[in-house]
């Protein structure tokens, strides 16, 4: 990460603040002379360390920020943290916050209020910073995953083009200034011009849900939660499953030969799908019924043996976990995934016999430049492409595989799979997982796919 710096003669009111140790800083080097003439290089302090602001660990906390002085109040200052990586990208973000200040307080002759203000776009980037945990007490600190931020972010960046496209100013617009008008341009702008389905809307909706709830408990508005009248659009849940017929002409399509396709519109780029772990892995995830990480994280020491043959395997139930948080989740129980007649199968073909006991990975286990989310991300668009290839007219995702498997599971244990699955109810089981339509053919020993 590149230190942000700034100039001796900066902007005025142009600050670089750490959001970690709260400090401004006016410069980040400057010349001093010395007593005999000689000149020095200066560098403020950071207020953690007291160490030099170049040495700081945490440069990626690092924001350029505008500070104004409000007219006839010495003590009310307005602020903006501006997303410049860059001195000059900052000083025309800078420009542009006070000319709309200026014009604010025209329009709304408001200067002689003590209430503080909170510009919409502002509260944005802070809400962000707090999802990274940034300036965020240890006590009260969430781990989310980048992928987790980066949809909040394209929610919030999606509220903003459609205020856009209604000759609203996000910069200018203040917090408390939301309305329901504001709110229609949103539902709007996601179903007409987006086209999303009502599953997407209402997860869309609910990020933008959130923030305000957290905007009004942070900063202490006596405003209502503008998105709390929305209802949420009725979602027909689709219960696919992939039958057997379909996943053997799957594993029988992939290779190399069949897995080359292109990505992008402007940058297209050419890209092979398949993958040399991809039919063990795709195998795994139907005769576990694992979430992506489960399956790709999968090591030979879970497995349990009796009578020298694998029973069980012991799984993290890592979505429950990161739901309770780092000190809350050391006593949420593991996920018991059992060792089928069709599991066992397959495990066996994989090197059971050699592996087992071994702290290896059972997917990729030389994966020394590759990640697990590299991994999980490759599996699932694999799955996707070969898929795509069967020409079934079905638009199936890998997690059709989790729900073959529960719903062959349900029917085995008569209802009792959520033991073994981790969710909270046979209702939810039920409305998400199972398909009815298979459970009849669920045999007293589980065999997914029988011969």
């Amino acid at each position: 990460m590149k230190q942000k710096k700034l100039p001796n003669k900066r902007h005025k009111g142009l600050f670089l603040y750490c959001t970690e140790c709260k400090k401004y800083f006016t410069y980040t080097n400057k010349n001093v002379k010395g007593k005999v003439g000689n000149t020095t290089k200066q560098e403020p302090e950071c207020g953690l360390t007291e160490s030099r602001l170049s040495s700081c660990k945490v440069l990626d906390k690092h924001r350029y920020k505008s500070r104004i002085h409000v007219p006839g109040n010495n003590k009310r200052i307005v602020s903006r943290t501006h997303d410049a990586d860059t001195y000059p990208e900052a000083v025309v973000q800078a420009i542009d916050f006070e000319n709309e200040f200026t014009l604010d307080l025209k329009l709304n002759g408001r200067s002689d209020k003590g209430t503080k203000r909170y510009y919409l776009f502002d509260c944005q980037i802070q809400y962000i910073d707090f999802l990274q945990n940034i300036g965020v007490p240890d006590h009260q600190k969430v781990q989310r995953s980048e992928k987790h931020i980066k949809e909040i972010q394209k929610s919030l960046l999606l509220f903003n083009e459609a205020l856009t496209n209604n000759k609203v100013n996000k910069k200018m617009t203040l917090i408390d200034q939301i309305t329901d008008d504001h709110v229609g341009f949103y539902h709007t702008y996601l179903l007409k011009d987006k086209e999303y389905s009502s599953k997407t809307y209402n997860n869309k909706i609910a990020v933008l849900r959130s923030f305000f709830k957290w905007c009004i408990e942070k900063f202490e508005l006596n405003i209502y939660n503008p998105f709390e009248k929305v209802r949420a659009r009725a979602v027909v849940v689709k219960k696919d499953t992939i039958t057997q017929q379909e996943f053997k002409k799957l594993l029988e399509i992939i290779s190399p030969e069949n897995g080359h396709t292109t990505t992008g519109i402007k940058q297209v780029k050419a890209r092979n799908r398949y993958k040399p772990y991809l039919k063990d892995a795709i195998e795994l995830a139907l005769h576990t019924g694992g979430r992506r990480e489960e399956v790709v994280d999968l090591t030979w020491n879970m497995i349990t043996e009796s009578n020298n043959e694998p029973v069980f395997i012991t799984v993290r139930n890592l979505k429950v976990e990161r739901q309770k948080g780092e000190g809350f989740n050391e006593n949420v129980a593991p996920k018991i995934i059992p060792v089928t007649k069709s599991l066992k199968k397959l495990l066996y073909r994989m090197g059971y016999e050699n592996k087992k006991g071994k702290e290896e990975y059972i997917i990729s286990p030389d994966r020394t430049k590759t990640s697990t989310y590299a991994l999980m991300d490759n599996l699932s668009k694999g799955f996707s492409h070969f898929y795509k290839q069967l020409g079934t007219g079905r638009n199936l995702q890998l997690k059709s595989l989790r729900k073959t498997y529960l719903t062959y599971l349900s029917a085995a244990l008569s209802g009792n799979a959520k033991s073994l699955s981790s969710h909270t109810s046979d209702e939810v089981l039920q409305k998400h997982y199972i398909d009815e339509k298979i459970v009849s053919k669920a045999v007293k020993e589980l065999d997914i796919f029988s011969s």
